[in-house]
């Protein structure tokens, strides 16, 4: 490794800045670092390791055919005359030169917390407007192979020393079931630029002190709470949220104290991230459409499995999975879960992953076998009141759309009729036999033509191609009772996402584009079974007249 340390001289100053230069091991392949020691910028500076942002984390910035020091020269220039330009309020100079990015203190911290815990925090909430109190805690240990003691903290209610409270409450809606509740303190004042956990700890402390001459008892009562095996002290300090002058945001920096049996102490430094539903959904502003969606998934493998979870992911706030399966540890090559859920409910394992991962996203599950027949009267349930289909028929009602995953031509016919019946979106997709291609498709509640139209279609074979199939593309996996296509979850995720894709434009309001098509057609095999770039077409899908509800006959 080389660290070059220079006396770098400053166009128009008499006194030179001493940089460290410290060259990537892969030079000149990757960018090098450059550090000012004995300087304390007001940004483009990280303060606790006093490297210098001399490029930001944008791809194709660093050219490795220019050499170190013409790079530093340009880039150190540029960078004082900015700082320059924001310290004689000529904003608009200033803006040209750097990217138009908040720079908080709080993400500096990271590099030194313990690892695998976090304390999650509503990042809407402004500034305490009291100068220290007490928190509440939802507290939960989390499995870490590097770290036997991680947790993840819920920063849930903010109170003044006497403990009213500040601010509104913040929470997630699914919190672990071994979660408790832990009081802790805080005081405001803006840290300094270390990562001595033990000297944050000694300036939070004596913050307080200086609080203790006015508010002795509140002080008192706050401290309180540093006295056990296990504590917390939140520093929270003006931070700057948005690209600006004013730090118009609330920092923080949390302190976990462990306490031994001899009384020996040993204090962490504990990530705070942002967590509120807009700084979850703010990277996808279409999501906040979704949160009021509800999505039933009929059909919880290869397809339906990838699709259900993207759809929580994008921010759909409650899905319901309907499935009768069960997952066998051979699922697993082409299933999202794995060995902790073999042998479970597909539906049931679902719902229980989007809960503990998805916290916006309400789940829940019915276990069967949409429309089967039964022949022993001794299976019917006794107390069965109503319609057997009453429940399906309930959650059909209740979704917002209805993605049918379950490659099944009875269960297509019947949800898409009972979609059409109660002006339900209703959107199907499948892979064909050896995943050689595969059809997503949508019909809405208004629209003149319907599933039953797209299988006429299909046997004319004229206006839109059927998907190929590779019908030697099929296994008997050794004690298995039934065939299945032999394919993995890399190649069925296109169906899946395409399902997504379009789901999302149709509960959004079309406010992410749905595609103007209703039939999609995949190709992921040429003719002669050879594998191919994965391609789409397109197709609209008229009335067609030998369907009995589209043509008239039974409207």
């Amino acid at each position: 490794m080389l660290i070059l340390e220079a006396d770098w001289p400053i166009q128009g100053q008499s006194e030179t800045m001493l940089l460290r230069i410290g060259y990537s091991p892969l030079h000149p392949f990757f960018r090098p670092a450059v550090a000012a020691p004995g300087e304390n910028l007001e940004r483009h500076q990280n303060p606790l390791t006093r490297e210098l942002c001399l490029l930001t984390q944008e791809a194709g910035q660093w050219d490795s055919n220019q050499l170190v020091a013409d790079f530093v020269q340009e880039r150190l220039d540029q960078l004082l005359r900015t700082l320059a330009a924001r310290k004689e309020g000529r904003w608009e100079d200033a803006a040209e030169l750097e990217e138009h990015f908040a720079d908080p203190l709080m993400p500096y911290f990271a590099g030194f917390a313990e690892d695998d815990s976090v304390i999650l925090i509503d990042g809407q909430a402004p500034l305490p407007s009291a100068r220290h109190g007490l928190m509440e805690i939802v507290y939960a240990a989390r499995e870490s192979w590097r770290n036997p003691n991680a947790f993840e903290g819920v920063l849930r209610q903010l109170k003044d020393g006497h403990g009213a409270a500040l601010g509104r409450r913040f929470g997630l809606p699914n919190e672990p079931k071994d979660a408790q509740v832990v009081t802790a303190r805080w005081v405001k004042f803006t840290p300094p630029p270390v990562a001595d956990t033990s000297e944050l700890l000694r300036l939070a402390e004596e913050e307080l002190g200086r609080h203790a001459v006015l508010q002795a008892r509140s002080v008192q009562r706050v401290n309180q709470t540093a006295q056990g095996p296990f504590s917390i002290t939140g520093i929270v300090f003006p931070d700057e949220a948005e690209y600006g002058g004013q730090k118009n945001g609330a920092g923080w920096v949390f302190l976990a104290t462990r306490r031994g049996p001899t009384g020996e102490t040993d204090t962490k430094l504990i990530l705070g991230e942002r967590a509120g539903k807009d700084d979850l959904f703010s990277r996808l502003p279409v999501a906040r459409t979704l949160l009021a969606k509800k999505a039933l998934v009929v059909g919880c493998g290869a397809i339906g499995s990838f699709a259900g979870l993207e759809l929580a992911r994008a921010g759909v706030g409650e899905m319901d999975f309907f499935d009768f399966d069960i997952v066998q540890p051979g699922n697993s090559l082409r299933w999202p879960l794995g060995r902790p859920v073999w042998g479970a409910s597909k539906a049931i394992a679902l719902a229980n992953f989007v809960v503990a991962n998805y916290p916006w996203t309400k789940a829940s599950a019915i276990s069967g076998r949409l429309g089967s027949a039964e022949t022993n009267p001794e299976r019917v349930p006794r107390d069965l009141k109503g319609n057997v289909l009453a429940p399906v028929f309930d959650a059909l009602r209740a979704a917002d759309i209805v993605v049918d995953a379950s490659a099944s031509l009875e269960v297509q016919l019947a949800l898409s009729h009972y979609c059409w019946q109660f002006r339900v979106p209703y959107l199907m997709g499948y892979a064909t036999l050896g995943v050689a291609g595969g059809v997503v498709a949508n019909f809405r509640p208004n629209s003149d033509n319907c599933y039953v139209c797209l299988q006429e279609h299909w046997k004319d074979k004229q206006n839109i191609p059927e998907p190929r199939a590779d019908h030697a593309g099929v296994v008997i996996p050794l004690g298995c009772n039934a065939p299945t296509f032999a394919g993995g979850g890399f190649d069925l995720q296109e169906v899946s996402l395409e399902i997504v894709r379009t789901a999302v434009g149709l509960l959004s309001g079309e406010i992410y584009d749905p595609g103007s098509w209703q039939v999609a057609i995949l190709a992921l095999k040429d003719e002669g079974g050879a594998r191919i770039l994965p391609h789409w077409e397109g197709y609209p899908c008229p009335p067609h007249p030998r369907c009995p509800r589209c043509s008239g006959v039974f409207r």
